[in-house]
């Protein structure tokens, strides 16, 4: 019995450390591969982060590209929009939009057709229509009213022919003076005749070309209406415009 007591005594103190050491590298190797395990998982979370912001960044730079595309889309179908606007002896009068291979007929199609006291036999039904076109029909026994489709008035372009525009008609009656001009394709029979030699007949002449060839593109194509020469268009240069 004492000699087991010797035992313990002796090596009791060394027991009691050689636990504790097997006790503190259990610990070391536990911590060791919770600390991997943790290195690994956030190593994980870091890289489904940056996939996460990659994804997001071309997703957004898609986005960009589609926006900024939008816009120029808006502006190509905004810029092919045309509008006419028909007047005058239609059952809907209005405005209403058109494309560049429409005809007459088909504005006045668009706005119901013609009412019963509607003139069909001054209209050209054949003129290709132009975008802020006015189509005026006019009622039978109307006087003085437009006889062919006609465009809201242009301004005149400047250009080297300005102080000739400037100079007054033969007679010194011409619109110039006032600061006006008379459109060639808007200007009815009674309009006409205001310009300095242009009576009845001439006014019908004009009338006539419009209704057979269309708007006028240029004032020098006044010549090609008959009765009109160099020298009368020379007294009208001023004056006129389209």
């Amino acid at each position: 019995m004492n000699r087991i007591r010797e035992f313990i005594d002796e090596y009791l103190y060394q027991v009691l450390i050689g636990l504790v050491g097997i006790i503190v590298v259990f610990m070391f190797v536990i911590g060791g591969l919770l600390i991997s395990h943790g290195d690994k998982q956030t190593m994980d979370d870091a890289s489904a982060i940056e996939s996460t912001s990659s994804q997001s960044g071309q997703a957004t730079s898609q986005s960009a590209v589609q926006e900024s595309t939008r816009p120029m889309a808006s502006s190509s179908t905004a810029a092919q929009q045309m509008y006419v606007d028909v007047k005058g002896a239609v059952k809907n009068p209005g405005v209403y939009q058109i494309n560049a291979n429409m005809r007459v007929v088909d504005a006045i199609n668009l706005a119901g057709g013609y009412n019963r006291s509607a003139d069909k036999k001054q209209i050209n039904l054949a003129q290709k229509l132009s975008d802020q076109q006015v189509i005026y029909v006019p009622i039978r026994g109307e006087k003085g009213a437009p006889v062919t489709t006609t465009t809201a008035p242009q301004a005149p372009a400047s250009g080297g022919d300005t102080a000739a525009e400037a100079t007054s008609s033969a007679d010194g009656t011409s619109d110039s003076q006032s600061g006006q001009q008379i459109n060639l394709n808007t200007a009815d029979k009674t309009k006409l005749q205001e310009l300095s030699g242009i009576g009845d007949k001439k006014a019908d002449q004009i009338i006539a070309y419009r209704q057979a060839h269309g708007q006028f593109k240029k004032i020098e194509e006044l010549k090609d209406v008959p009765g009109f020469g160099d020298k009368t268009f020379a007294n009208l240069k001023s004056s006129i415009c389209v």
